[in-house]
């Protein structure tokens, strides 16, 4: 299970890197991703050949990534009053921006990158079903027109019971579904599927692990981008004085996208914990998963201010105006740091993240880690 964070999702490719090395038959059979994850959960899921081949293919992409690949902006956003200029004007067509910024960069991307046409079904999904090598792959998004949180399913039959907040649909996964994922509201535009228009799958997505127990999964892999941070780095303040627009953004940011997957974790646990102390014929098939979280063990917020200056001179004035350079951990920047040094440094820490946890990984993996992961 893949997670979000926008830039920071370059760790994640980190880890990847680190479990092919470490664990070169690695498989994942049950693939799920949300927000920027859902990038790189797609690139694994069509890829052909081994995780090592995966990860390099994510590694090249990654660290050649410059934020002009990523997203162009629209000078539209910034005329000011054009709303009001509109409601003035009615009978004059005033085209309004989608998004602060145009994602063309990133669709002709993951385009050329998953061979995938517009509107069209990513050929190698299908194919690594297939073949066997890949069960189930699902990406969540949000349904902007009900608010209900999407899960687009392919491959395995899953629970579609509907309820007021969530929904699942079996499909065959398109580019138009990656990108809706990802698309960080206000900022991306929303992507239409379908008759309806779709957002970033992490603005209502309360439990990021269900969807991997929908499918299935005894075990669950998650890679997050949030630092967890210490009791006494939580209670240290970042920011002297009243906050700065971008502080009040990065913890709006870590509410919605980081902080679910920490309280889903908790959710999990207890659950397992209760299953355990229940006799068998008391469990009414209730089953204990296996969860493992790699998480980084650096801010990676408090990291991008170190590379903020390699930034294009557009957007580092939208950050310093924001305040950015008032905060120590601008969390929200990290997600906009489409920058290679910055990029390359989040790999490396993904690498030896899993280096550091390798014992725990072999026990969680078998001890030959050759059985098929989910």
């Amino acid at each position: 299970m893949l997670t979000g964070g926008g830039a920071r999702a370059a760790y994640q490719v980190g880890l990847l890197k680190g479990l092919a090395r470490r664990f070169p038959d690695l498989r994942f059979q049950i693939i799920t991703g949300v927000s920027a994850g859902a990038i790189n959960a797609a690139m694994l899921a069509s890829r052909p050949g081994t995780l090592a081949d995966k990860a390099k293919v994510l590694s090249d992409l990654w660290s050649a990534l410059e934020c002009r690949n990523v997203f162009r902006f629209d000078a539209r956003a910034f005329v000011p009053f054009r709303s009001a200029l509109a409601s003035l004007f009615p009978k004059r067509r005033w085209t309004r921006p989608l998004g602060l910024v145009d994602p063309w960069p990133l669709y002709e991307l993951l385009r050329d990158h998953l061979y995938a046409r517009p509107g069209h079904p990513i050929p190698g999904i299908e194919e690594n079903i297939r073949s066997g090598d890949l069960h189930a792959f699902s990406l969540m998004t949000l349904d902007y027109s009900t608010g209900q949180s999407v899960r687009w399913v392919q491959g395995a039959e899953t629970d579609l019971s509907d309820d007021s907040t969530k929904r699942a649909v079996e499909t065959s996964i398109t580019l138009e579904h990656v990108m809706a994922s990802s698309a960080l509201p206000f900022f991306f535009p929303a992507v239409k599927i379908g008759d309806r228009w779709h957002g970033d799958g992490g603005i209502r997505l309360a439990a990021p692990l269900s969807p991997c127990v929908h499918l299935g999964a005894r075990r669950i892999l998650a890679m997050s981008t949030g630092y967890q941070r210490t009791p006494d780095e939580i209670s240290r303040p970042v920011v002297q004085g009243y906050p700065p627009a971008a502080q009040i953004l990065g913890q709006l940011v870590n509410a919605v996208f980081i902080d679910a997957i920490n309280e889903d974790v908790v959710r999990m646990e207890r659950m397992n914990d209760l299953i355990g102390k229940l006799e068998p014929r008391e469990r009414n098939g209730f089953k204990a998963i296996d969860l493992f979280v790699l998480r980084p063990s650096q801010d990676l917020g408090r990291l991008a201010s170190d590379y903020e200056r390699y930034l294009p001179r557009n957007i580092k004035l939208m950050t310093r105006a924001l305040g950015a350079n008032e905060t120590e951990s601008p969390d929200f920047v990290s997600l906009l740091m489409f920058e290679p040094n910055y990029l390359a440094r989040l790999i490396e820490i993904g690498e030896n993240d899993v280096d550091s946890r390798l014992d725990e990984l072999r026990v969680f993996l078998g001890e030959n880690a050759r059985a098929a992961a989910s």
